[in-house]
């Protein structure tokens, strides 16, 4: 090994997005900031809850025999809890194949986590399945495409010169993310969706006679909370699991924390020189 030519120092960081982890200035991870004025006239949420109206604190109840509305008083917190419920009932069509405890148990967090970042099993095992499948044009293609290119002109180490390529690579690629078609349905679009910040890093790298091992550790963030896009996306804004959502954390009487929600995975890539 020359002066010229050293070996990649590991541990090396492959590739950091922009957006940065820990980031709780977001605006998906404000809470109490608005107004029942705000919510109601400008995001239109008039109505939250078929029975339950957290703006006079009232249960309404539509009774068979006439066509009389009865209106029962109740407390906030009261209004709040009965909410939550709602919330866990009305995710069951985003939910009901698959990871439906996943996205329940971030809804408990939600309401009593106190915005503690959260974390599981669960979650850590459908991300590794995610990143493991290695579709064309995905993240581990491309940097095992990458260290396959390089290793075969340098057949001892992975020279520290050539480290850039490993990043333009991922550059180029697909990070892992929750929004193919059957997350719509199973509880990982709804619990992450779209993974907020994402950091790999080359563990450690072995090459001999021919083929390597490469040991990559990933790890996602992302925020469970709502956005004032994601309110007012014509998509979600009717639908009540979403205004529940919403009330719940922006609205000044209630002001329920969101959180990070964190996700890792270790990946052991093998391959062989070309």
């Amino acid at each position: 090994m020359t002066q010229t030519t050293q070996a990649l120092r590991l541990p090396f960081i492959v590739f950091q997005t922009q957006n940065r982890m820990e980031d709780d200035s977001a605006d998906d991870m404000r809470c109490g900031d608005l107004s029942e004025l705000q919510l109601r006239k400008k995001f239109r949420l008039e109505k939250v809850s078929g029975m339950y109206d957290p703006w006079r604190a009232e249960r309404t109840d539509f009774p068979i025999s006439n066509y009389a509305v009865i209106r029962h008083k109740m407390s906030h917190s009261e209004v709040a809890a009965k909410l939550f419920n709602e919330f866990r009932r009305d995710s069951l069509p985003f939910s009901f194949l698959g990871h439906r405890g996943l996205f329940t148990a971030l809804i408990d967090h939600f309401q009593h986590g106190d915005g503690k970042p959260f974390s599981s099993s669960e979650l850590n095992g459908a991300y590794k399945r995610l990143i493991e499948r290695r579709n064309e044009g995905s993240s581990l293609y491309k940097i095992n495409e990458a260290l396959t290119d390089i290793l075969s002109k340098n057949t001892q180490f992975y020279p520290q010169q050539k480290k850039d390529a490993l990043y333009e690579a991922v550059e180029n690629s697909f990070l892992p993310n929750f929004n193919r078609w059957k997350d719509t349905i199973n509880g990982l679009g709804m619990s992450v969706h779209g993974v907020y910040a994402t950091k790999i890093t080359l563990k450690s790298l072995e090459v001999d006679r021919g083929n390597y091992k490469a040991i990559l550790h990933y790890k996602g963030q992302d925020h469970f909370g709502l956005d004032e896009r994601d309110i007012m996306d014509p998509r979600f804004h009717h639908l009540n699991i979403f205004r529940i959502w919403f009330v719940l954390q922006r609205w000044q009487k209630y002001a329920y924390k969101p959180f990070l929600t964190n996700m890792e995975a270790t990946i052991t890539l093998t391959g062989s020189k070309k």
